[in-house]
């Protein structure tokens, strides 16, 4: 935000300009139209003490994040990175329920880019377009989503009853993080996780509801399995029945793999075998 620029004062005409060179007159034209113009491009209009936010407003963050990458890798990368993960196995003895706001934190307070915004804010300032925000507190009011899993237009307003209709989803779970080797690491290393951007996107609330707490080998978007106690049984399923048209789950996976590489979390068998066999199908 640029600050707010002291206004140009006009220069004092003297006495008896009618004598003077019409040289002089010009160069003080310039010079004025000059002068008025760096006050128009250096003056924010919001930033002056009688100007009042309005609902059209779109005033940004001091520090907004950088806007979401159409992809995490190529799907060639992503498919070497995936085979030197290294082996994990998910174990769920009962320690995470009820326990996550004491194993991540308080949701959303972490400060990950210390921007002076809470997390939350900073992925719908990121994620979604045509936004109304009020920079004093970082608040998202209004904006638009374009949902990368169902490609559905989802118009966002902040409200107790309509707020849900867009939630924040961890690619990689949290449950799933703690069960497949998070648990044992520090307390500092699962806030962080649960406030990377690289972990987070601002998606369809019902999606990321049916996403829940499942890993690649559960759940794809755009394609669901018939394995509807999968996380009270801890099934998992590889996929071999793959659509014809593989482009959202590929996407999928090559901005998954990122998260496990840059916190060096491994990977079950079976989602070791259901991400190979997704980016195998992908053309790049």
């Amino acid at each position: 935000m640029s600050r707010r620029q002291p206004y140009g004062s006009r220069p004092n005409r003297r006495r008896g300009t009618r004598g003077q060179s019409p040289r002089l007159l010009l160069l003080l034209v310039v010079v004025g139209a000059i002068v008025a113009g760096v006050g128009y491009f250096s003056t924010d209009a919001g930033d002056q003490p009688t100007a009042q936010p309005t609902a059209e407003a779109t005033a940004q963050p001091a520090a907004p994040v950088a806007p979401v990458p159409a992809s995490g890798l190529a799907s060639a990368e992503a498919l070497a990175l995936v085979a030197t993960l290294p082996d994990a196995v998910y174990t769920d003895d009962g320690s995470y329920a009820g326990n996550r706001q004491e194993l991540f934190g308080d949701a959303w307070a972490f400060d990950f880019d210390q921007n002076g915004c809470d997390t939350r804010n900073d992925i719908l300032t990121r994620d979604l377009t045509g936004t109304d925000i009020d920079p004093a507190t970082c608040r998202v009011y209004t904006g638009i989503l374009s949902d990368p899993y169902t490609g559905e237009t989802i118009n966002f307003v902040r409200g107790q009853d309509t707020s849900a209709d867009v939630q924040i989803d961890h690619l990689l779970p949290l449950k799933a993080v703690y069960a497949t080797g998070g648990e044992a690491w520090p307390a500092e290393k699962r806030e962080a996780l649960a406030n990377d951007p690289v972990n987070l996107l601002a998606v369809k609330g019902t999606e990321n509801s049916s996403k829940s707490d499942s890993l690649p080998s559960e759940w794809l978007p755009g394609f669901y399995p018939d394995v509807s106690d999968r996380h009270d049984l801890g099934q998992r399923v590889v996929w071999d029945d793959l659509p014809a048209d593989t482009g959202l789950q590929c996407w999928y996976i090559d901005k998954l793999v990122p998260v496990f590489v840059a916190y060096d979390l491994g990977v079950t068998p079976e989602d070791r075998a259901a991400m190979t066999a997704v980016l195998e199908s992908c053309t790049v």
